[in-house]
């Protein structure tokens, strides 16, 4: 009796181990994905296919990454040159060559309060109203040197931004930014003192300065009539924080000759 006990107890145990490992096996390996190591995107020119197999092959492409596209590494051991990865670019599984991938970078994405530059290998970065790549939550479209203002981090992919090009706040993917070089860093976190404004001078020029008084010292910019500003930060007084997508650069001017 005890044998048969014991027996019945085993396989039941055992039973139960084949559901368990039953449900892992349905589970697709993205799923686990989170915790995969993320790396980045990096080709001279062209880019990185995503394939159904682990060799170069124009007919098993199935996905173009650029640089600064990222993916999660789920085996390395299949192949001496190809990785099988997660893009949640597709939304899919894959392979790619790992030559072309880096250790992912989190210098930009772990950064904040600043103003960032947009860097895309080719097309645009959505601004968009949802921390997610989905065609339907696009609300603007972010090309190579356009900037934004950093507002709030929602997680290690997203930044909630303030676009000066569109005078509004979204998500972006915040590794297609680079931070805007600047002897210091004045941006506000809140978008009501932003904006683009356009220098309007009788003569002469607006002098772009690091320091808000009338200097000769203290010039490192010239802005003419037409060019155009971002307003970072409205001191009291009469000279306002801003960047200049001219010189790339922040500096103070005097707000009496923007409009």
């Amino acid at each position: 009796m005890k044998a048969n006990t014991l027996n019945k107890g085993l396989a039941a145990a055992a039973k139960r181990l084949m559901v368990v490992l039953a449900l892992l096996l349905a589970i697709p390996s993205h799923a686990f994905a989170r915790s995969a190591p993320t790396y980045t995107v990096s080709v001279a020119s062209g880019y990185l296919a995503l394939r159904t197999a682990p060799a170069y092959d124009d007919r098993n492409e199935i996905g173009e990454l650029y640089s600064g596209d990222t993916v999660q590494v789920i085996d390395t051991t299949s192949n001496s040159t190809y990785w099988w990865v997660y893009s949640s670019k597709y939304g899919r599984e894959g392979y790619v060559n790992k030559n072309y991938l880096v250790g992912r970078s989190a210098a930009t994405c772990n950064q904040s309060k600043g103003t960032y530059r947009v860097t895309v290998a080719k097309g645009y970065l959505a601004l968009r109203t949802a921390p997610a790549y989905d065609d339907r939550n696009e609300i603007g479209e972010l090309y190579t040197g356009d900037t934004v203002v950093f507002v709030n981090r929602y997680n290690s992919d997203y930044w909630w931004v303030y676009s000066p090009k569109y005078d509004r706040e979204g998500y972006v993917n915040c590794n297609y930014l680079s931070a805007v070089s600047s002897g210091s860093t004045r941006s506000t976190s809140t978008s009501s003192s932003y904006g683009n404004y356009t220098v309007s001078v009788a003569k002469g020029y607006l002098a772009l300065r690091t320091a808000p008084a009338y200097d000769d010292r203290n010039e490192i910019g010239e802005l003419y009539s037409g060019d155009t500003v971002t307003v970072l930060s409205k001191p009291s007084g009469k000279y306002w924080w801003v960047y200049s997508p001219k010189y790339g650069r922040e500096g103070y001017v005097n707000k009496n000759y923007l409009y």
